[in-house]
Order: C-alpha cells, then structure tokens, then sequence
C-alpha cells in the first residue's frame, strides 16, 4: 500500500465514521422529535426483507400495523424473521418467496399480486447487495444489476402499471452513500466482462440509478398523491456488509448501527411523508446534497437514457422467456 493510499483511506474514514456510523446517528436522534408511526389499515411490500435492514423494515411496519408482504428467496431466512416478532406483527406477515435476481421470478411474483387484487400502499424497495467478482444470471445479466436496479424497475413499473398501487401510494428506495462515489452512467451498470467487473463500482452505479427511478417514480405518483423518496441507511451491521466488505466489517463492527437504526428513516418517511421527494437523497431524517464530490456532477448519460437502458434489457429478458 501507498502513502497515497493510506492518506486516502484515513481520510475516508476520518471524513464519514462519524455521521454514517452509530456515532452519527445517536448523536442526531437527540434533537429528533417523536415521530408516532401508526401503519394501520396499510398494505407494505418490502423486499430483502429476510434479514438485516428489510426485515428491521417488516418489523417496524407490522408492529406499527401494517399488513405486510416481506419478499425474500429464503423461506426458511423469511420464517426466522418473522419467528423474531411478536404474535400479533407475526400475524399481519405473509412470505411470498421471489428469486429477486431474476427477471422471469419477479414477473412471477407481480402476476401473484395481480390474482390477489390486493393494494400496496406502500413499496420499500430494500434490495441490495455487492459482490466483489462477477457472476451472472441465467438470463445473461450480472447479477447485482438486476437485484439493486433492473428488478426495482421491473417491480415497480409493474404495480404501477398494473394498477395495484392504493390511494397516495408511497414508494421508498434504499440507496447507500456508495452512490457519491460515482457519476450517473449507463456503461457501469450492467458490467459481464469480469477484467472489468468492479463490485463496489457496479453497486455505487445502481444505488445512483435509484435516484433517478426515484424522481421519475415520483412525478408517475404525483397525481395519486403520492410519493416517491430515496434514502441511504448509513453504515449498519448486517449480514450482507460482512460478506461483501469483511475488512471494512472488522475495523468499523463496534460503531455499525444496528439493522434498526438503519430502517428508521425508511419508516419515518413513511410515517411523515415530507414534500421533498423524488431525487432528494435522505439521510437520518433529512435532505442530503445529492454530490460530495466533484467527479460525480457531470453525468455521463441523461436520465432519459438510464431509464431507456433498462426498458431495453427488461423487454429483452421478456421476449426470451
């Protein structure tokens, strides 16, 4: 390792450890007024809900009142979760099991909620992972395109279209702060050539697609009255953080907010519902800039173009089912 890059190591611990830790986040819920979060009567969607921050979400949805369908690939993950709630949440959760990697496996789930008929008044897509090497789906994707962002547009798109949204619909989108280390652009998303397969790039490009499908989810939902709203959780301890960032794991474990405290903006956005929203990046109960550095101003492809990107590879997938 390099001075260089230990001076830059240094000074990316040294510049978010204390706001996208715990320390961070106890330090702002003091001057948090209380927030009462009563979910009744509300139909929740949440994916990646088997563990971690999503089924923190399940959690404080149902035990708020919320009637919840937690989507996960894991039954048995799925059951444990649910097991961890008291009876009376456990028994406003229904698993429904969806490969949320697979395009042909969320079509699936989105014809299941269509025979139902059931309104979602509120979607978290909460999905996401990172992988350090490459691998592909069976429908010739890298996989972590079509779980952090081709499957979200799939999903959502398809309720939406699909008119399976309730009245002032509220959409929620878990991002991560590695979206501010790069620009929005097209020809990182969808990378299936392994000598230049990046994990952490290819993730920090789909969490910055999010912002985009944020602000266009938004303006779809304007004249329902609803929503759409974008956040990072800050750093949290889950399961998925120590897979794909073990070192990284390590050094901060002791400091990793909870699951819980990961979740709460997502649930206090849903409680609160504030004006700022589309591509407002929240964090911890406010609006954050949506830029920290300078190389990530200037996109490299327009948002018409994203969303294009994926109409194109998700009627492809279609076409060759």
């Amino acid at each position: 390792m390099t001075a260089s890059d230990l001076a830059k190591i240094l000074g990316f611990y040294g510049r978010f450890t204390p706001t996208y830790s715990r320390i961070g986040y106890w330090g702002r819920r003091t001057q948090w007024t209380r927030s009462k979060r009563d979910f009744t009567g509300q139909n929740w969607l949440v994916t990646g809900a088997s563990g971690g921050i999503g089924a923190a979400i399940v959690a404080g949805a149902a035990e708020a009142g919320a009637t919840v369908i937690a989507v996960a690939r894991s039954e048995d993950k799925l059951a444990q979760a649910r097991a961890s709630l008291s009876p009376e949440a456990a028994a406003r959760v229904e698993s429904r099991i969806c490969d949320l990697s697979s395009v042909a496996s969320i079509a699936t789930l989105l014809a299941s909620l269509r025979d139902d008929g059931r309104r979602i008044d509120v979607l978290q897509n909460n999905v996401g992972v990172l992988f350090n090497e490459l691998e592909m789906t069976g429908e010739g994707f890298e996989t972590t395109y079509v779980i952090n962002l081709l499957g979200q547009y799939q999903l959502t798109e398809g309720l939406i279209d699909a008119g399976l949204l309730g009245e002032k619909p509220l959409i929620v989108n878990m991002a991560s702060g590695g979206l501010y280390n790069v620009p929005q652009n097209t020809k990182l998303l969808n990378v299936t050539d392994a000598k230049r397969y990046g994990g952490k790039v290819a993730y920090a490009s789909h969490k910055r697609g999010q912002v985009v499908l944020s602000g266009l989810w938004n303006e779809r939902l304007k004249p329902m009255g609803g929503h759409s709203y974008v956040l990072h959780p800050g750093w949290a301890r889950t399961e998925g953080v120590q897979k794909a960032l073990p070192t990284f794991y390590k050094i901060q474990g002791a400091i990793l907010r909870s699951p819980a405290e990961g979740a709460d903006t997502a649930l206090w956005l849903a409680a609160e519902r504030p004006s700022a929203a589309g591509r407002s990046i929240w964090f911890d109960r406010a609006v954050r800039p949506e830029h920290v550095f300078p190389h990530t101003h200037s996109a490299k492809c327009t948002d018409e173009d994203l969303v294009a990107f994926l109409k194109q590879d998700l009627s492809k997938a279609i076409a060759s089912e």
